[in-house]
């Protein structure tokens, strides 16, 4: 496959294209934020329905199983329906999960309402990305890409440190009923307002070709990234969006409040990675060219996981926060992915990658909390668990980097 033969890209106008951009910003908003706000939540949530370790951990990964398993319809829905009605429809699903975690009183039903939002927000990336795929120049796709990213961690701020306010007044069920009242409003706006241009530059035989899918998963360059995405990426976003606040308050020793307040500061840092990179990409890109700039970032972030299982508890901190920034340049590996196929594949690729993603994050969150459970019953401390559950996954992430780089790439 190659993307030589890609249609013209339709011409969008600079107010059309600002609507688009910022009703599927205000989606992402909301997905990231759902996706990362256990990780203030986890107190509250935990001392309501009597959880354990596993049992969080569990309770965030659904959420990411659940995303997963919709990529790859996700995929071949957004190549034949287009970004606007494949995403409007699931984020009316995401509204609804939040509404049954209003009313979850036991574990199971909190876990069905994660899972509805997992479902329900599976699309609130890919569309995007399939959409700029298609509609946008190639040298436009990743800035936009991380300009969206932006919005998202946006989102991860105000669901940490406020989310957490909010809860402690009004109990954590309050976050989820503004959360799904939110998502209705947003997926009204995304059917009204964003065009079907994604769906007009193909033609009835390109979105019709749904057999590709396979052939996209036995791929060189899809073999190439697979362990780098799931264990690398996926491993990141299960600390990031979990495991940073129970580290906290486990290992720190820090208080909820205290917690939720860093994990606030992590948030904005990695918004301000994101942005710098926003505007910084243009000039990378044409320098080093998006492969490098992903590589040097997953080199950074691993390098931050291994030093969180070594380094003293007091300076942890710091950690968190050098992986908050450097997250921001892994983000282009799904843009450089994505420009080495045709733009008639772009919703099947992307929802692909995705998938790698989290599947690999719903294994390594909910592995995580089940590792330092076993050991802290066989009597370690709860530092010592968390060390070896990350210094394991640092070894992984290196093993997906060196895997990346010992296979040939595609011709």
């Amino acid at each position: 496959m190659s993307s030589h033969a890609d249609p013209r890209p339709p011409q969008i106008g600079g107010r059309q294209s600002l609507l688009i951009f910022a009703c599927f910003a205000a989606a992402y908003f909301f997905s990231y934020g759902l996706r990362s706000v256990n990780a203030a939540l986890a107190p509250f949530i935990t001392e309501d329905l009597s959880l354990s370790k596993s049992q969080l951990g569990w309770l965030s990964s659904a959420f990411f199983i659940s995303l997963a398993a919709m990529q790859a319809p996700l995929g071949v829905w957004l190549d034949k329906y287009g970004a606007r009605r494949v995403e409007a429809g699931l984020l009316a699903v995401a509204a609804l999960g939040s509404l049954v975690m209003v009313w979850a009183g036991n574990f199971a039903t909190t876990s069905a309402g994660r899972i509805l939002i997992g479902a329900g927000v599976a699309a609130s990336l890919m569309a995007p990305f399939s959409y700029f795929r298609r509609c946008y120049a190639v040298e436009k796709q990743a800035q936009l890409g991380l300009w969206l990213l932006v919005a998202g961690t946006g989102g991860a701020v105000f669901f940490t440190s406020p989310a957490a306010v909010l809860a402690s007044h009004f109990g954590w069920r309050s976050v989820h009923l503004l959360s799904g009242i939110s998502l209705a409003v947003v997926a009204v706006l995304l059917w009204r307002v964003v065009p079907d241009h994604d769906v007009r530059v193909l033609g009835p035989a390109q979105r019709e070709d749904e057999a590709s899918l396979w052939l996209l998963l036995r791929h060189p360059e899809i073999l190439r990234v697979l362990p780098l995405s799931a264990i690398g990426q996926g491993g990141i976003i299960a600390l990031q969006t979990l495991w940073a606040g129970p580290w906290m308050t486990d290992v720190a020793g820090m208080s909820p409040a205290r917690s939720a307040s860093l994990l606030l500061v992590m948030m904005v840092a990695m918004m301000l990675g994101y942005m710098v990179m926003g505007f910084a990409s243009p000039a990378l890109q044409r320098r080093f060219g998006l492969l490098k700039i992903a590589l040097a970032g997953y080199v950074s972030c691993f390098a931050v996981v291994l030093l969180l299982a070594a380094a003293p508890a007091t300076l942890g901190w710091l950690l968190w926060l050098v992986m908050a920034v450097a997250v921001a340049p892994i983000m282009v590996m799904q843009p450089y992915l994505s420009a080495q196929f045709p733009r008639a594949a772009a919703g099947r690729l992307v929802t692909l990658y995705n998938m790698f993603v989290f599947v690999g994050a719903f294994f390594i969150q909910w592995g995580i909390g089940v590792v330092v459970d076993r050991l802290s019953e066989a009597g370690m401390g709860r530092p010592g668990a968390y060390a070896i559950a990350f210094a394991t996954l640092g070894v992984l992430q290196l093993a997906s980097l060196a895997w990346f780089a010992r296979r040939p790439a595609a011709r």
